[in-house]
Formats: structure tokens, C-alpha cells, sequence
């Protein structure tokens, strides 16, 4: 009886105890919004300023350097040699005669190697000499893809008009559909160490290789138009091709601190490239234009981004003076649409479009400006299949290529440990991105209960990006030993483990690092990350020194001459894991729970972005997967509990 009693003392003062713990973690330290408002911040402090010139040949040389650093460092970066073709290879399909003065030709082209385009170019009947050639290129349309009613009727009135129009198919849409065209699947390729940017550039740029190849185009009069993601296309491919001389983006893109406040401008991964915002923002893509003739197409209340009055203030007013320089500042046009003044591409912006296109590319005396009726010759998405191969590349079966040889620097065994390790050391650093960092600690608040004390520390990266810590011990806490634990869910969800810990006699160091926890942006947390990467920085570079900071702190503030590390998650193990391999003189162990067999499942499970976005490091299954991480942890004693 008596040990009864006794047993149930202890039971209830161990429940006790470990409902006080769960109380601790989940004390929240940061005020709603704080880390949302310190994200945005970090963000735009690493955004480059855009500065006037004296002169246009200064701003010619400089535009010319930028577009091909663009060029080697951003977009054709780490990308097989193969893919780098002078002129696409281009299959002709059946023609569909109109009798409405025009023709259209079924192609595809190949944009890379495996990857064919669908596409379909409008030709008038009638050409005398040459006629423009112009780039037509659609947004998130959904299944209609290339067949949208307004893009085929844009098309259409350019053919009408005497204008070669091509129009392809944009990946994930119409024909190109299927999940592993999902734009942010690029992120694929990323982590092989290939700009997955690459493939979208091709894509639009084999367009472009047609029209110049085409015997019956002016290749001194190309331009390019496109709505959304056609007017994100559009800036892209306008500013780093100088072949097109007049363009047209519509509700296309915007500079970088608007995408930090409004999450409807920020985009798809495509839109915000790893390290873009190094060289150059889109204010920057904008001013490369100049002086060549362009038209901003923005819509007084766009329902999706980018709406006329920030578009303008961000990406227009700054650079009307770039066109002043060449006095073609009158050749530099803004247009804000008001009927419907949603988002579209509908008879107002299309009739701004013809009359930009006119004063240009066509004689006075063959100008039509207003549209011409034609709504009766849209055809179905039926007419304008073009057909692709069964096996057409895509993000996976790209990246399921690149990835057989990677990583590129595994420890083999014939140089030593410690050699291989200080060569990994600086791949890792220079991997992630981490730099010196200084990592302040101040106490928020303490608490005890009986035996068992908390403290909450708030932690700060370089006086910008906060993390809060909580350290659980007991009094008696006797064996010695430090543990620092994190999890994708946040400290609040390691209860128990912190808990065993505690009992067992350790100092405990509970952590949310960036993106988990506490600290995690507002709305979602893959356009933050992906806005972290465009302008240089590494989300898990910034968790690896966090956390780096927290192992040094640890071992100073306690005395320890090791600690050990716990984490539960894909994205918490691996960072621990770098963590650790960077810190491994003074790691006791690593244990990790729930953690990747290998960074390739990230690509065989067809994972997306959005899921683990921090994982997709540019160049990480590069250099280093799972085993060489682990590796780079020893001596340590690592146990890591993989899942498939």
C-alpha cells in the first residue's frame, strides 16, 4: 500500500512537471507580426539601389555589363553545356487555313534538350518584304493555355494587320500541363547546382530564335507582349535580349520592397531567382529597355498584383530619366487601365498594344488602331493542339539527370578525415552562404517550480533577425551534458523529449530558428524564403548560423566543452546536421529523428517547394547529401533516424 502511494507521488509530481514544461515552450516571446517585420526588413536592406548615370553611353556600357553578368551568374549558371544551343531544332505541323486573311501554323521547338514547346504562328497571307515578327506569351491561364480567348484574338488582330505573331505554350498550362511543370518545381534544379531560371529562359527565348529564323520576319522589328506571368516573360526576356526592340509587359512584375509588403506581387519562384537582387532588381531590368521603344501595362485595380499605382512608382517614374539620357523619354510609355481596369489583357490594353505596335513596326498608311472584330474566329483548345513527344522533359526528369553524378565530393577514404573535412567546411560555408555573424543573448524572463528553472532568452543574428531560446534545467541537474534541440513544428512540439532530458539531468536549449517555431513570416512562408534567396542569402544558411551561434553560446554560458544536438523534421535535421558538420569540435552527438534518407527524395518524391522551400538550397545535393553531412560531423557519435 505504502508503495502504491509512493509510486503515484511520483507519477503526479512527473506529470506535474512536465505540464510545467509544456507551459514554458509554449510561451510565445515574439510579438504577433515581429518576425514577419523583421523578415521584410532583412529583405530590404540587401536591395540595390538604381542610380542615374551621367550620360548614355555610361548607362549603355553599364546595361551591357549587367544583362550578361545576369546572363552567366543568374540565369545559364551551372547549367550543361548542351543545353546552350545556337538555333532550336523546329518540327512543322499541319496548317489551319482561316480564309480571314491570315494562316496558322502548328510548330514545336525544342527549348532544350528533351524539352519541346508547342506553339502556333499567325501569318497574314499577304506580306510585302518582311513584316514584324512579335513574341506573344500567356500567364497563369489554366488549362486553356496558348487557346485563351483574348490571346488568340490578340494574335489574330496582329496577323490582320500584317504582323507575325507566334504564340507558345507556357509550362504548366495547356499542353505542357502536369505537376512536374509546376513552376516552383524549378527549385529541382536549384539544388543540383543548375538555375532552374534556365528552362523558362529557353523556353521563351527558342521563341524569339523563331521569329529571327523565320525567312518572312524583319528581325529589326520584334517585339514582345504578355499579361502576368506572359508580362513577366516579357521583362525577362526584353532586358537580356536586345533582338527585341519594342516591347510590352502587362501586369507583369514590380520591384523587390513591394513584394515585401504586398504577398500578391511576390510570385512565383521563377520571378524572385536565386541571388538576382546581387546584380539588379527589376527596376534595374526596366532601365536596361531603355532606349528602345516600351509600353508598362498596369491595371488601375488589379485583382491579382501589381496594381497601377505601386507598379508605377516602382518601376516606371524611376526610370523615365534612363530614357531621358538618350532623349527618348517620350518613346517610354505607361498605360493604366481602367475599364475593366482588373486583371487582363481585354480590348482597352490590347487596342494601347496596337496603337504602341503601329507607331513603330507599320507605315502610317497601314495603321488600324482599334481592334478588329474577331471574337467569331476564336478556335477551340481542340483546333490548336500541336501535339508533344510522350516522353517530354520536365523539372523531374531534368533534375532526376543532373543529380545521378551528385554529389561531386564525396569522402572516399584515400585523403584524410580531417583534409576532406576543412575543404568541406568552406564547400558547406560557401554553400550556404554563412558568413561571420554576431549573436547577442539577453534574458527575457526566468521562472522556476520546485526543482526544475527555466530561462527565456531572446537571441539576435547581427542586430536583425530575432530567435527565441528557452533553457529547461533542474537544480540538480548533474550529468554535465547540454542539449540543444529545434523541430520543423517548433520547440512546443518536443515536450516529452525535453522532458526526458531534463529528468536524465541535462541542461536543455530549446530553439525556434528561421522559418520554424515562432519564427515564421505571415501568410506563406515559401514567398519569403524564395524573396531570402533572390537577394543572396540561404534560408538554411541563416538556421545553420543560428544555430552555430546558439553551440558557441551554449558552451560558454554553461562551461561545456561539447554539446549534443537533437531535431525532429526534414528541414530541422538537416539543418542541425550543417550545424553541426561546421561546429563538429565541439559537438558530443547529433541525434535526429524524421530526417531525409537523401536530399534526392526531394526531387523522387516529387516534393514541392512550398513544403521544405529552406532544403532547396541552391547547389546543396551539389556538393554535399545526407552521408557527406554526417561525415563532416565527426567524431561526433551521430544517430540519425532517416525516413524515405
Amino acid at each position: 500500500m505504502l508503495f502504491g502511494v509512493f509510486f503515484m507521488m511520483l507519477y503526479t509530481f512527473s506529470n506535474q512537471e512536465e505540464k510545467m514544461v509544456e507551459n514554458w515552450l509554449k510561451e510565445t516571446l515574439l510579438q504577433p507580426g515581429e518576425f514577419h517585420g523583421e523578415v521584410q526588413k532583412f529583405i530590404r536592406r540587401h536591395i540595390i539601389t538604381l542610380e542615374v548615370p551621367e550620360t548614355a553611353d555610361e548607362w549603355q556600357k553599364k546595361s551591357s555589363d549587367l544583362r550578361q553578368e545576369i546572363l552567366d551568374k543568374i540565369v545559364f549558371h551551372g547549367i550543361p553545356s548542351e543545353w546552350h544551343k545556337d538555333e532550336p531544332e523546329i518540327i512543322w505541323g499541319n496548317v489551319i487555313n482561316t480564309d480571314k486573311g491570315y494562316v496558322i501554323r502548328k510548330l514545336r521547338y525544342e527549348a532544350l534538350p528533351g524539352l519541346w514547346v508547342p506553339a502556333l504562328l499567325y501569318e497574314p497571307e499577304k506580306i510585302d518584304g518582311k513584316a514584324p515578327g512579335i513574341l506573344n506569351v500567356n500567364g497563369h491561364v489554366g488549362p486553356p493555355g496558348k487557346t485563351q480567348d483574348y490571346e488568340q484574338i490578340r494574335c489574330i488582330n496582329l496577323a490582320k494587320r500584317g504582323i507575325i505573331a507566334i504564340h507558345p505554350e507556357w509550362l504548366v498550362f495547356g499542353e505542357l500541363s502536369g505537376d512536374d511543370y509546376k513552376h516552383n518545381r524549378l527549385a529541382y534544379l536549384d539544388l543540383c547546382g543548375s538555375c532552374g531560371l534556365s528552362v523558362f529562359y529557353l523556353a521563351m527565348k527558342r521563341g524569339i530564335d523563331v521569329l529571327t529564323m523565320y525567312p518572312k520576319v524583319d528581325s529589326k522589328r520584334i517585339a514582345m507582349t504578355g499579361l502576368s506571368g506572359g508580362g513577366w516573360q516579357t521583362i525577362i526576356l526584353s532586358s537580356l535580349d536586345t533582338r527585341i526592340s519594342a516591347t510590352a509587359p502587362n501586369a507583369g512584375y514590380i520591384g523587390m520592397e513591394c513584394r515585401t509588403v504586398f504577398p500578391g506581387d511576390i510570385g512565383d519562384l521563377e520571378q524572385n531567382p536565386n541571388d538576382l537582387l546581387t546584380i539588379g532588381d527589376y527596376t534595374h531590368l526596366t532601365a536596361m529597355l531603355a532606349p528602345r521603344p516600351s509600353l508598362i501595362i498596369c491595371n488601375e485595380k488589379d485583382d491579382c498584383c501589381f496594381q497601377s499605382y505601386r507598379a508605377r512608382a516602382s518601376v516606371y517614374d524611376p526610370v523615365v530619366p534612363f530614357f531621358d539620357l538618350f532623349g527618348k523619354a517620350g518613346d517610354f510609355y505607361f498605360h493604366d487601365n481602367k475599364d475593366p481596369g482588373t486583371h487582363n489583357y481585354d480590348k482597352d490594353n490590347r487596342e494601347q498594344f496596337y496603337k504602341f505596335i503601329n507607331k513603330y513596326f507599320m507605315p502610317e498608311s497601314k495603321r488600324i488602331d482599334p481592334e478588329i472584330p474577331s471574337d467569331d474566329e476564336v478556335l477551340s483548345y481542340d483546333d490548336l493542339i500541336v501535339g508533344i513527344p510522350e516522353n517530354n522533359a520536365n523539372f523531374y526528369t531534368l533534375a532526376s539527370q543532373l543529380m545521378k553524378e551528385l554529389p561531386r565530393n564525396q569522402y572516399s577514404g584515400k585523403e584524410s578525415l580531417d583534409e576532406w573535412q576543412a575543404n568541406a567546411k568552406q564547400r558547406l560555408k560557401d554553400v550556404l552562404r554563412v558568413n561571420q555573424i554576431t549573436v547577442k543573448a539577453s534574458v527575457e524572463k526566468e521562472s522556476s517550480d520546485g526543482d526544475i528553472k527555466s530561462k527565456f532568452y531572446r537571441f539576435s543574428m547581427n542586430d536583425e533577425l530575432s530567435m527565441p531560446v528557452v533553457t529547461v534545467s533542474k537544480s540538480s541537474a548533474s550529468n554535465g551534458s547540454v542539449a540543444i534541440l529545434c523541430a520543423d513544428n517548433g520547440k512546443s512540439s518536443l515536450i516529452e523529449q525535453i522532458d526526458e532530458l531534463v529528468n536524465n539531468g541535462s541542461v536543455v536549449i530549446a530553439v525556434d530558428p528561421f522559418f520554424m517555431g515562432e519564427c515564421v513570416p505571415e501568410g506563406s512562408l515559401w514567398q519569403y524564403a524564395q524573396m531570402v534567396s533572390a537577394v543572396g542569402e540561404r534560408s538554411l544558411g541563416i538556421q545553420a548560423a543560428q544555430l552555430g551561434g546558439v553551440i558557441e553560446w551554449a558552451c560558454q554560458e554553461f562551461g561545456a566543452d561539447k554539446v549534443s544536438l537533437y531535431a525532429t523534421g526534414w528541414n530541422a535535421g538537416i539543418a542541425i546536421l550543417c550545424a553541426g558538420g561546421l561546429h563538429n569540435d565541439k559537438i558530443r552527438s547529433v541525434n535526429v529523428k524524421d530526417c531525409p534518407e537523401s536530399l534526392k527524395l526531394l526531387v523522387e518524391n516529387h516534393t514541392d517547394y512550398e513544403t521544405y522551400p529552406a532544403l532547396f538550397c541552391f547547389g546543396l545535393l551539389e556538393q554535399f547529401d545526407v552521408k557527406e553531412l554526417i561525415t563532416l560531423c565527426l567524431p561526433a557519435e551521430v544517430n540519425v533516424a532517416s525516413v524515405r
